[in-house]
């Protein structure tokens, strides 16, 4: 019975705090939270194929370069 009870006052407070959040037009709290957990990391991961390869390559000439052997 507390599981039942625990559970609908959490439903409750969801759809409320979900209510208000969409009347006043703000992105859901889904978004929000994945926004500020994961803004930083975006830029490390990356589905970008060619700005990966131009980087990779760059640093394979850079390194080529302080070793004194030109690719």
């Amino acid at each position: 019975m507390k599981y039942l009870l625990a559970l609908v006052i959490g439903v409750a407070a969801g759809y409320y705090l979900g209510y208000s959040d969409g009347s006043a037009g703000k992105p859901s709290i889904v978004s929000r939270v994945v926004g500020k957990v994961g803004g930083g990391a975006r830029t490390k991961v990356s589905n970008d194929v060619d700005a990966t390869m131009e980087r990779i390559e760059s640093g394979a000439k850079a390194d080529a370069k302080k070793s004194g052997k030109a690719p």
